[in-house]
């Protein structure tokens, strides 16, 4: 199985997605397609025209909001990609601004939330419809995973809403049987996680402490968020053929 992943953003790298993938045997191309964060000199790759190479797809975060494809060529690039994995029925998958793009892609619209900022290990309640998904049948009640956005998204006409959260209720959604959009971020590590501790005390000018305060106990909530992740990447793959 060869799966192609879009990192959009070099401070938000595929993590535990990206091991699971390879502990599994997967051939993984991962492209860098805009450096975020990250360093302006960085070498960027393009977003392939097509499907046809790769088995299935997964959209990375990143910084910038979809509504802006006018300043990122990626944006509308990744758009006509995620259709046409989709088409082929190849298993995609969007994690936050990834989520976004795939939401945008079927017609949904993405805006910014006027003053909420989601950011830490929060619980998502999942809906009915998740009970008999084939990734998160058995996610476990009020199950914390890290977030860190602003924007949100519209549910596409036809997609099935898997979860949702108190001041930001589309959290996840699936069209069809495997096109799948998280607003969380599953591929977090400890390392990624260290880094934008970082990145936010930096931003909001407050010492690390404050910041580690507000993300609440990662010891208890970090494992149980990565063995969901790695389940739910083994379950997507599954989902091939």
């Amino acid at each position: 199985m060869r799966i192609l992943f879009l990192v959009n953003d070099v401070t938000s790298p595929p993590g535990v997605l990206l091991e699971e993938a390879r502990a599994r045997g997967a051939d993984c191309d991962v492209r860098l397609v805009h450096y975020g964060f990250g360093d302006p000199a960085l070498p960027l790759e393009p977003v392939p025209e097509g499907h046809d190479a790769h088995d299935a797809l997964v959209v990375m975060g990143g910084p910038m909001g979809v509504y802006e494809a006018d300043q990122f060529p990626f944006i509308e690039e990744t758009r006509k990609l995620i259709r046409g994995f989709h088409a082929a029925e190849k298993p995609v998958m969007g994690v936050c601004l990834g989520s976004q793009l795939v939401a945008s892609a079927f017609g949904a619209d993405v805006w910014k939330m006027d003053d909420l900022v989601e950011f830490g290990f929060l619980p998502q309640r999942w809906l009915p419809a998740a009970e008999d998904d084939a990734l998160l049948k058995d996610a476990e009640p009020g199950l914390r995973i890290v977030q860190w956005h602003q924007d949100t998204f519209g549910i596409p006409e036809g997609a099935v809403q898997l979860s949702t959260r108190e001041g930001c209720p589309n959290q996840s959604f699936r069209i069809g049987r495997g096109t799948y959009a998280f607003q969380f971020h599953l591929e977090l590590t400890r390392e990624t996680l260290d880094d934008w501790m970082g990145m936010r005390a930096r931003q909001q000018g407050v010492p690390l402490d404050a910041i580690a305060a507000e993300i609440g106990p990662i010891d208890e909530v970090l494992s149980p968020q990565q063995a969901f992740a790695r389940r739910v990447m083994a379950r997507w793959m599954g989902l091939k053929g």
